[in-house]
């Protein structure tokens, strides 16, 4: 209690205080302060990912002029938990005292690819008529500050022209509603409110530049709400956790009305991601059946729409090359390998090379400026290229070239 106490004051304090000068990264658990609702799911005994354990003592990888080995990566990206799927099943995996097999993992922004399938099943259900209504037309709140007129499509490729300082605001997201709970509504703002506050103006025209801001991803959550009439947590259950028997349950972070939070904060076991970075390797399919439009997660993760973002317009902490482009709330990845990465900050990633068939997971507490992400990526195709060997050239149709290379 006097440890909870004590962060409490820590944290609404910090509301009055510029979000830079906040709270280290180290003492950041939302957790501690906000409620979660739980992703239930019903128990099975079926094995739902098989395992067939394989030697990756020698891959090694090239990157900064240096070769580096995956364990030498553990150590110096501060790896918590790592899994590696081929074809399905788990070849390695790793966690580091004290996590397990069934610790939950903060996500953070990984949650912002499952609302991306999410997205994608509403319309494939036909709740959502199409990837460029405006949001406006299931939230029509939305149409009174600089959401009016954005469309999914603008909001998935973070192009929604709102003007948002990501640094700083992401941060008062957090503290804005913790400050609602504890002062029982006397200050702070709900998670609603602080979507729908006439303060979020339009910067630009929607479509025009990318900008990595995290509070489009609470829009779209809102909107999609109002489309299913469900809770993106309860969507998650329904559409992903129940049809995929993932074995997990996991947690979702609400403010104090119980609206989720769905920028970050789904609590899951690295598993539950692997298995869903396998459902996107497998266009969607799960166990045969498909649960997302191989159309979606095609447009999601490559350069398909033409709307899509390459690296060079693309800014993240940390960058040193071109290397991480944009889609659908995942980041596509340059070069000829077909292969993409959801990621969040603190080295959480899960990257996917479908031609191969591989999915790396990993967990980390990396507090390192660009949580050495572009190096994951070498890494993780590193042991793909070791479990398949190299990447197959695709049939030209099946990916497409993005505009948005300036």
């Amino acid at each position: 209690m006097r440890h909870m106490m004590a962060m409490l004051a820590l944290v609404v304090g910090a509301v009055s205080l510029p979000a830079r000068a906040a709270l280290p990264p180290q003492l950041f658990k939302p957790e501690w302060l906000l409620p979660r609702v739980t992703v239930d799911v019903a128990r099975s005994e079926r094995e739902v990912l098989p395992r067939a354990p394989t030697d990756l003592s020698k891959v090694s990888y090239s990157f900064a002029g240096a070769t580096h080995t995956l364990e030498s990566f553990k150590e110096r990206g501060s790896v918590k938990s790592l899994m590696v799927l081929h074809e399905g099943k788990v070849v390695y995996e790793h966690h580091r005292w004290p996590y397990d097999a069934g610790s939950r993992h903060q996500s953070w922004s990984l949650m912002k690819q499952m609302l991306s399938a999410l997205v994608g099943v509403a319309i494939a259900e036909g709740k959502i008529k199409s990837v460029d209504d405006p949001m406006d037309r299931y939230a029509p709140e939305l149409a009174n500050n600089g959401f009016a007129k954005v469309s999914f499509r603008h909001a998935l490729l973070m192009s929604s022209g709102v003007r948002f300082d990501e640094d700083v605001e992401r941060i008062n997201l957090f503290m804005e509603t913790i400050a609602h709970r504890y002062s029982l509504g006397r200050m702070g703002m709900t998670l609603r409110q602080q979507i729908l506050t006439p303060e979020v103006k339009s910067a630009q025209v929607p479509g025009a530049r990318y900008d990595y801001v995290s509070i489009n991803s609470q829009a779209i959550a809102m909107a999609l709400e109002a489309a299913t009439g469900q809770p993106v947590h309860r969507l998650l259950r329904d559409k992903l956790w129940k049809p995929m028997g993932l074995p997990d349950d996991a947690k979702v972070l609400t403010d104090a009305t119980g609206r989720d939070f769905t920028f970050c904060c789904l609590y899951a076991t690295t598993r539950s991601y692997a298995a869903f970075g396998q459902l996107y390797a497998q266009g969607g399919r799960w166990k045969g059946k498909p649960l997302l439009s191989e159309d979606w997660v095609r447009r999601s993760t490559t350069f398909a729409d033409p709307q899509s973002w390459h690296a060079k317009a693309v800014p993240r902490n940390g960058k040193t090359m071109d290397l991480f482009g944009y889609g659908y709330h995942w980041f596509v990845l340059e070069g000829d390998r077909g292969d993409f990465t959801g990621s969040g900050i603190q080295g959480q990633s899960i990257y996917v090379s479908p031609r191969q068939n591989v999915v790396v997971v990993r967990m980390s507490d990396d507090y390192t400026v660009g949580s050495h992400n572009e190096e994951a990526v070498f890494m993780a195709r590193a042991v793909a290229d070791h479990l398949a060997g190299p990447v197959k050239p695709a049939h030209p149709a099946a990916t497409g070239r993005s505009r948005r290379s300036r």
